[in-house]
């Protein structure tokens, strides 16, 4: 998966680079409204069918998760942050048959894990850090989920590698955009597996 996509043209570079996910970023619209959501779905809608278009979203409500989703037509939502436990069954509900992947801070992992177990279809973990991985390799270890290990430097996909996790998210979104040459790295690392 690779996260952080806002244009067909870093549709196509992330698919070209090997992405069977692409992430695609609300945030970088934050003042388009219903234009941004335009723009994701021609996204999601434009992707081979082998490619699962996933929404990542800050939002904290089904509500305003599920008008998201549906507005961005996406398959999957990566939840940027933990939400109450009470809002998923409105958001299950409400996007049917859509996946819900559920973001922790590998720091608090354990407890969260535990928390989110019967609610998410998978978790999602970001790692910066060597300390990171080593604070996911115990939650990954006891999930019932799958995990999916978000990285932001292609650098410790090696490391990664040990861990078996069920995916890993380079996340090329950064205050410059969309980070190309990191997507050039991450591909040169997956070759050399």
């Amino acid at each position: 998966m690779i996260s952080g996509v806002i244009s067909r043209e870093q549709a196509a570079a992330a698919i070209e680079a090997g992405a069977d996910a692409v992430g695609l970023d609300p945030a970088a619209f934050p003042q388009a409204g219903p234009e941004g959501s335009a723009v994701l779905a021609e996204i999601a809608l434009g992707l081979p069918p082998a490619v699962t278009p996933i929404l990542i979203t800050p939002a904290l409500t089904a509500g305003t998760v599920a008008q998201q989703v549906d507005a961005s037509a996406t398959l999957a939502v990566r939840l940027a942050r933990p939400i109450a436990a009470s809002e998923y069954p409105g958001l299950k509900r409400i996007i049917r048959g859509r996946k819900l992947i559920q973001s922790i801070d590998p720091a608090d992992a354990e407890a969260l894990v535990e928390a989110y177990a019967g609610l998410a279809d998978a978790l999602h973990l970001k790692v910066d850090t060597a300390e990171d991985l080593n604070a996911c390799r115990r939650p990954i270890e006891q999930a019932d989920l799958p995990c999916f290990l978000g990285l932001t430097d292609p650098a410790l996909l090696p490391a990664v590698a040990a861990l078996r996790p069920h995916a890993v998210d380079l996340m090329l979104a950064g205050e410059d955009g969309f980070d190309a040459s990191a997507l050039n790295r991450f591909a040169a690392a997956l070759a050399a597996f």
